[in-house]
C-alpha cells in the first residue's frame, strides 16, 4: 500500500502543465512559430486579423501551447526540435546549440488531431549523411485510447516536408500510438509503437490479454515506403514510451516495460531485425518484481556502451520504495547488479522526500550520463549524475536547472564528444543544457 501510494504521489507531481511562456534569452518555440505564421495574417471566425491584432491573438495562442519538444543533433551538428500548435507540428533548427532557432516550418499543411504529452512528444532524426530529416507522432481518433502512427520526412534541410503517411497498414481505430523513431548506421528508418491489435482479436475470441504489444516497421529507402510491420512482444504496458538505442553491431536495440505474469511490471529488451525472416527474440532486462495492476506512464531509458553492456534506467518500486533505478545487463543479457536508486535513496544526496521521475541515460566519450526530475516543496529541479567507469560508481547528483512551473520531461543529446540535456518550460521556454553546467 506504501509503494502505491508512492507511486501515484510520484506521477500526479510530475504531470507537466500544457502551457509555455517566453522569458529571457532562451530559444523561442511557441511564441516564435504563432509569430512567423501571424506576419503574413491570421484567420478565424471568417476574419482576417493582421499586424498587432494578429501579433496578440498569436502570443495568446503560444502561451497555451503544450510543452512537448522533441530533439536531436544531425551528423553537421545541427540541432533539430519538434513540437506541436494547435494541430500541426513545427519543426526549426539551430546552429547555436539552441541558443536561436530558425523560423519553424510546418510539417503537416492539413491540420490533424495530435497528441501532445510528454511520454507521446514528437520524435525527430536525421538520415546519417544529414541530408534528409524525418518525424513522426500519434494522431488521436475519435475513441479515447486510441491513434495511428503518422510519419514525414524533409529532403531539403527541413524547407518543405512530404505529406504525412501512416506507417502501419493496420487501420483499425484502435492504440496505435507512443511512436518511437530512430535511424540506424545503414540509414534504415525504425518506429516502434504500442499496438492494441492482439487484446482486441484475444477479446473477440474470448481470451484473456494483459496490456498491448510492442511493434514496428523499418523503411529501407529513406522513408519513401515502409516494410510491413512485425510484432516484436505481447503483453506490454499499456502507455510506457519505449526506448531505442544502436548497439556496437549497429543494431536496434529496443526496451520497453512488460506485464509478466501476475502483473509484474518489469521491462524487456530485444533486437529489432530489419531481415524479416529473422526472428525477434525478447528478453527479461529487470528484475525488480514490482506487481503494479496499472501503467506508471514511464518509459525507461537504454545506452549501450561498446563493451556490450545495456544501461537501463527506469521508474519503478523496490523494497517497497519508489523511485527512478538505473540496473546494467551485460552483451549475453545477464543482470550485473542489482538495480540501483538514483534518486532519493540509499546513496544519493538528494533530499529524501524528492520525488524522482522521467529519467533519460546517454553514453558518450566513455562516459555515462543520467538525468531525470526530481519534485519537492513545489520546484522541479533537472538533475544529473555522470559515472566513468561504466555505471560501477556515479558522481553525487547534481541540479542543473529548475522551475516552479510545468516542464517536459528532459532528453539527454551528443554532440562532438558534448552532453546537453534538452528542456522545455512553462517559464524559460526551451534549452539546451550543457551538462558540464551543472552545479
Amino acid at each position: 500500500m506504501v509503494a502505491l501510494k508512492q507511486f501515484v504521489v510520484a506521477v500526479l507531481a510530475c504531470v507537466s502543465i500544457a502551457a509555455f511562456a517566453q522569458q529571457g534569452g532562451n530559444a523561442v518555440i511557441g511564441a516564435g512559430a504563432s509569430g512567423a505564421r501571424a506576419s503574413h495574417a491570421t484567420h478565424r471566425g471568417g476574419m482576417e486579423m493582421s499586424g498587432a491584432h494578429a501579433s496578440a491573438h498569436a502570443s495568446s495562442q503560444a502561451a497555451k501551447a503544450p510543452l512537448a519538444t522533441g530533439a536531436a543533433f544531425d551528423a553537421r551538428h545541427r540541432l533539430w526540435a519538434a513540437w506541436v500548435e494547435g494541430q500541426h507540428i513545427l519543426v526549426a533548427h539551430s546552429d547555436d546549440k539552441g541558443r536561436t532557432l530558425s523560423a519553424p516550418v510546418v510539417v503537416n499543411a492539413m491540420p490533424e488531431p495530435i497528441y501532445t504529452s510528454s511520454e507521446n512528444r514528437p520524435k525527430v532524426a536525421a538520415s546519417p549523411d544529414a541530408r534528409t530529416i524525418y518525424v513522426t507522432w500519434s494522431m488521436p481518433l475519435d475513441a479515447p485510447y486510441t491513434g495511428m502512427v503518422r510519419f514525414s520526412r524533409s529532403t531539403d534541410g527541413g524547407a518543405t516536408w512530404s505529406v504525412p503517411v501512416t506507417v502501419h497498414g493496420d487501420r483499425q481505430p484502435i492504440t496505435h500510438r507512443f511512436d518511437v523513431l530512430i535511424v540506424d548506421p545503414k540509414g534504415r528508418v525504425f518506429v516502434a509503437w504500442i499496438d492494441k491489435r492482439d487484446l482486441v482479436a484475444a477479446t473477440k475470441a474470448g481470451r484473456g490479454y494483459d496490456g498491448a504489444a510492442v511493434y514496428y516497421a523499418v523503411s529501407s529507402d529513406g522513408g519513401q515506403t515502409f516494410a510491413p510491420e512485425r510484432k516484436v512482444a505481447d503483453q506490454t504496458c499499456e502507455c510506457c514510451q519505449i526506448a531505442l538505442a544502436i548497439d556496437g553491431e549497429g543494431r536496434v536495440e529496443a526496451l520497453w516495460r512488460n506485464v509478466f505474469t501476475g502483473q509484474i511490471r518489469d521491462h524487456a529488451l530485444a533486437v529489432l531485425l530489419a531481415d524479416a525472416s529473422e526472428p525477434v527474440t525478447p528478453i527479461r532486462a529487470t528484475f525488480s518484481n514490482w506487481h503494479v495492476e496499472a501503467c506508471p506512464h514511464q518509459g525507461p531509458a537504454l545506452a549501450i556502451t561498446p563493451d556490450g553492456v545495456r544501461h537501463m534506467v527506469w521508474f519503478g518500486v523496490v523494497d517497497d520504495k519508489a523511485n527512478v533505478y538505473y540496473s546494467r545487463l551485460d552483451r549475453d543479457g545477464k543482470p550485473l547488479d542489482k538495480p540501483r536508486p538514483i534518486g532519493s535513496g540509499a546513496d544519493a544526496d538528494e533530499a529524501p522526500n524528492a520525488m524522482a521521475s522521467h529519467a533519460t541515460l546517454i553514453a558518450e566519450g566513455g562516459k555515462l550520463w543520467l538525468a531525470w526530475k526530481s519534485f519537492e516543496d513545489d520546484t522541479m529541479r533537472l538533475m544529473v549524475r555522470r559515472s566513468d567507469d561504466g555505471g560501477v560508481h556515479w558522481s553525487a547528483p547534481k541540479v542543473l536547472a529548475q522551475t516552479a512551473e510545468g516542464s517536459d520531461n528532459p532528453q539527454l543529446l551528443a554532440d562532438d564528444g558534448h552532453v546537453y540535456v534538452s528542456w522545455r518550460t512553462q517559464d524559460d521556454g526551451y534549452r539546451l543544457l550543457p551538462v558540464e553546467e551543472a552545479k
